[in-house]
């Protein structure tokens, strides 16, 4: 099947950008031609690209997107495809919304997160868009990420529910081996660590705030344990200031930017890994790759998280750094059960949220659109 995939996320680095890759390179190592539409300036191995123009802060560009539509629809009629699959947002769904109507093929549009929950300008804006669009896009499937989502959001907003289908986010296991070393970090960090890897902006820093927060009592117990935080952005100064303000320069550590080869490191040498989250959960990559890896984590109780999780974490109260250092103190003082935990989250990964699975889920779409 000719696929052509209309995105504005994609690459190395980054949950919905490494969930975009690996679906489409999951596809391609099944046959299916694919051409990608994006506006990053990334290259997918074995798939055509097509990049249209960007100008301004990289937050903008999926606004951007429609206004470069020609360019699209001139690729798209050269390719040839047999389905239109928008990815992300409402903005790619516009693009979508286009081509459908000028070659009359199928399009699937996939939504990742949906949150009435949004702490800044661009998540609120995000949001004003999604409810304004999804209702008046031509797709013939919308495809999220939760049942929560569906329910919340698309239903009351009047989307016709026979055309939302569920497909939870995934992970590439290969990608997540279990035999990986992390000794170059235990080296540099020494043990009892606790990490994220997170890009130091928006609602990432409003939920590491608590986390930090959270390590002034967690330091009170268990002075020998080190927080480390891998990521760079530019509210990165927020936290920078708390760490100063709390007097935790020993137990928590900004570490940077880290390169997307580096991670696995991290991972590996994880004793905990704690997911505060200020939104409306839906899926993260982040929290699915640290349970992929085997790790304990802690995570708030928002949005999805409880079904996402399962028994495979330690579920806490959110905008509470009170529960949150309760959680991590259960984890650092039962080691049993930290390992128990951490072999529960990669066998839910495993059995839930395969990137095998998804594709099998979106060729069965493909095959019913068509």
């Amino acid at each position: 099947m000719k696929i052509f995939y209309i995105t504005s996320v994609l690459g190395d680095s980054g949950g919905s950008e490494i969930y975009t890759r690996d679906l489409i390179l999951e596809l391609i190592k099944r046959g299916h031609e694919v051409m990608v539409c994006t506006t990053i300036p990334y290259e997918v191995k074995g798939a055509k690209m097509i990049y249209l123009p960007r100008f301004g802060h990289h937050g903008m560009w999926k606004f951007e997107a429609p206004l470069f539509y020609g360019r699209a629809l001139k690729a798209a009629r050269e390719f040839k495809p047999d389905i239109i699959q928008s990815h992300s947002n409402s903005m790619m769904g516009i693009i979508g919304h286009m081509l459908k109507k000028k070659l009359g093929i199928p399009h699937m549009l996939l939504i990742e997160l949906i949150s009435s929950q949004n702490v800044n300008l661009h998540t609120k804006f995000i949001h004003f868009t999604e409810k304004f669009f999804l209702p008046k896009l031509n797709y013939d499937k919308l495809v999220v990420w939760t049942e929560q989502m569906k329910q919340k959001f698309l239903l009351p907003w009047g989307v016709p529910e026979k055309k939302v289908e569920v497909m939870p986010a995934a992970l590439n296991l290969s990608n997540y081996p279990l035999d990986s070393s992390g000794e170059s970090v235990r080296k540099k960090f020494g043990n009892n660590l606790i990490t994220s890897i997170k890009t130091l902006w928006g609602t990432n820093v409003k939920g590491l705030e608590y986390v930090v927060r959270a390590m002034k009592i967690v330091k009170e117990k268990h002075p020998d344990w080190k927080y480390v935080i891998f990521g760079d952005g530019t509210e990165r100064p927020i936290l920078d200031k708390l760490v100063d303000e709390l007097g935790l320069q020993e137990n928590v550590i900004m570490a940077g930017e880290i390169a997307p080869d580096k991670c696995k490191a991290v991972w590996a040498t994880t004793d905990i890994a704690p997911h505060s989250y200020v939104y409306e959960f839906s899926t993260s990559i982040s929290l699915l790759e640290y349970m992929a890896m085997g790790k304990a984590c802690v995570v708030t109780d928002i949005g999805n998280v409880k079904n996402f999780v399962g028994e495979a974490g330690v579920v806490v109260k959110p905008y509470d750094e009170k529960a949150m250092a309760a959680g991590i103190i259960k984890l650092i003082e039962n080691p049993t059960l930290r390992k128990e935990i951490g072999r529960k989250a990669r066998k839910r990964v495993e059995d839930k949220y395969s990137i095998k699975a998804s594709v099998n889920q979106l060729e069965k779409i493909y095959a019913d659109l068509k």
